[in-house]
């Protein structure tokens, strides 16, 4: 799975034969077929795989005793940290959503972070410092940003810690009722 994802994010979905997949991996192209019944099962799965793991990650990272705040802050810095650090797994990412394999995933690994976030929306809006707006337009203004960042980090453009700091204090005010710090 991990050379799938490494030939997608380096050349597209193109050059992500089966044959460069096995040769990647140092095995025949047969025994791929012992664990996948096809390339789009292969791709699927490389992708579950990795969601799953920014989900694990990101959950340990967050847990439900901060303030509304820090759990936030939490899963923007751990969803940034796990794909600083794996740059190619982010790129695959990105390049499985925009295919037409994505459809065929169900989205049941990002609806589980996608759960993860609404609850904490869900509990920042009960306690009063999450604005009060439909979850699609609060996610937009935690997912994109982080994302464009992802993409010019991956391009050679280095973020400082303060400019990460000021992304994330962006993000909660966009969010943050109005006189909430």
């Amino acid at each position: 799975m991990r050379a799938a994802m490494d030939i997608v994010a380096a050349d597209g979905f193109g050059a992500a034969t089966t044959a460069a997949i096995a040769d990647r991996s140092g095995m025949a192209e047969g025994t791929l077929y012992r664990h996948f019944k096809s390339k789009d099962e292969l791709m699927i799965a490389a992708y579950r795989q990795l969601k799953a793991d920014v989900f694990e990650r990101v959950s340990a990272e967050t847990g439900d005793s901060a303030s509304i705040r820090d759990r936030a802050r939490a899963m923007w810095l751990g969803m940034w940290n796990t794909y600083c650090h794996d740059l190619p797994a982010f790129t695959f990412g990105q390049r499985f959503g925009e295919s037409a394999l994505s459809s065929q995933e169900g989205g049941t690994v990002h609806e589980r972070i996608m759960d993860h976030l609404c609850a904490i929306i869900k509990d920042g809006q009960v306690s009063g410092e999450i604005r009060d707006l439909p979850r699609d337009v609060l996610v937009a203004f935690f997912f994109p940003p982080m994302m464009a960042m992802l993409k010019q980090l991956n391009q050679g453009k280095t973020w400082s810690q303060a400019e990460i700091d000021a992304a994330i204090g962006a993000a909660w005010q966009a969010w943050a009722v109005p006189g909430q710090t």
